[in-house]
């Protein structure tokens, strides 16, 4: 899982004819090694894509609370340095 600072980069990719024909090809493909039809093999991938993007969302919210725990113990430990500070002036 990323964290603050340590995030991997992210994978853009812009879809071009050549991978389009190469995605039509495999959705072919799936349909005829399992016996469904066109449709029904585009309806698994679309279901597999939005459970894809459900997984995203979850590991995007641990990272999102970790990144948030990590600011709050930055700022607890803050709010420490600067009590004392006050405390060694009285």
């Amino acid at each position: 899982m990323g964290t603050l600072q340590q995030q991997p980069p992210r994978n853009y990719s812009k879809i071009d004819e050549n991978r389009l024909e190469t995605f039509i090809e495999e959705i072919n493909e799936v349909a005829q090694n399992t016996g469904v039809s066109l449709e029904t093999a585009l309806k698994a991938r679309e279901i597999l894509e939005i459970e894809r993007r459900n997984d995203l969302f979850v590991a995007n919210g641990d990272i999102h609370d970790e990144q948030m725990g990590g600011f709050g113990d930055l700022l607890e430990n803050l709010t420490n340095a600067i009590s004392e500070l006050q405390n060694n002036d009285d």
